[in-house]
């Protein structure tokens, strides 16, 4: 008999998997994946946060791995708590989960600009590319395209703390953007000589799980390997949770450290 193909692996596979069985994400992410205009935005974002500003990424794959842990996210915490999409009646658990899909990818497209006021920037960027992806998901309902379209762009303009998410969605989004804190995305800054504490503390990231709460609904775990990590959970993460009102009953936070300690700085640092 023969083997069956290996199986794809890849950030795009691993997300595509995850969504399957919703068929507005799915149509929803292979249009941005294949969307000339959201894949040159993302180009230019990373281009403006790695190349100029000597920042973490905040491109393409940034935009994968959040998405991924948006959708972890909203999977765990609906079996405790409904989306506002749901408890407004307004949508199905499919449109809320659609809605964190696109606040994912989206969020940080306006770093084409710059990283002041991004949010804003990233909404104004984001709205036609929502509209053209909406019109193919409910071609019929364009009440159902301007709902979920007010969900997005309140979820891009509410992820980075600048405003209150009112929405189960937006926390979510804001709280997906701060999971990506490993080592693997500051390694760039870090080694180009970027070195400051969120560079160093973000080195010190192993791996971020996102599993059923013991206590709460979700729990989160960030494994690391330096003491320093506790400064990207508490200064990004825990602030991010505490800044989505609705979902702070509802997510376990633990930081658990390594046995075997890493050095993430040589003896000697040149400061100046």
């Amino acid at each position: 008999m023969a083997k069956s193909p290996k199986q794809k692996n890849t950030l795009k596979d691993r997300v595509r998997r995850l969504v399957k069985d919703n068929p507005y994400c799915v149509i929803a992410l292979e249009e941005l994946e294949n969307d000339i205009e959201v894949q040159t935005l993302l180009e230019d974002s990373n281009r403006m946060a790695i190349d100029r500003m000597g920042y973490s990424d905040h491109g393409h794959t940034h935009s994968l791995i959040v998405s991924l842990d948006g959708i972890k996210l909203i999977r765990e915490l609906s079996n405790g708590l409904q989306p506002t999409i749901v408890q407004e009646g307004t949508g199905t658990l499919n449109d809320a989960e659609l809605t964190v899909l696109l606040g994912c990818y989206l969020h940080d497209v306006g770093m084409v600009v710059g990283r002041t006021n991004h949010d804003e920037f990233s909404v104004v960027l984001a709205v036609p590319i929502i509209d053209r992806i909406l019109g193919k998901i409910y071609p019929k309902d364009r009440r159902k395209q301007i709902h979920i379209r007010n969900h997005v762009i309140h979820a891009i303009y509410c992820h980075d703390k600048v405003a209150p998410p009112m929405t189960i969605e937006a926390g979510i989004v804001g709280v997906a953007d701060a999971l990506d804190m490993t080592k693997g995305r500051a390694r760039i800054p870090f080694e180009a000589g970027s070195v400051n504490i969120h560079s160093a503390s973000a080195m010190a990231i192993e791996d971020v799980k996102i599993r059923k709460g013991e206590t709460k609904t979700v729990r989160i775990e960030v494994n690391m390997t330096n003491v320093s990590g506790i400064f990207q959970i508490q200064e990004l993460l825990e602030k991010k949770i505490r800044n989505a009102i609705s979902l702070i009953d509802h997510i376990e936070l633990y930081a658990i450290m390594s046995p075997k300690e890493d050095t993430i700085l040589k003896e000697e640092l040149r400061v100046l």
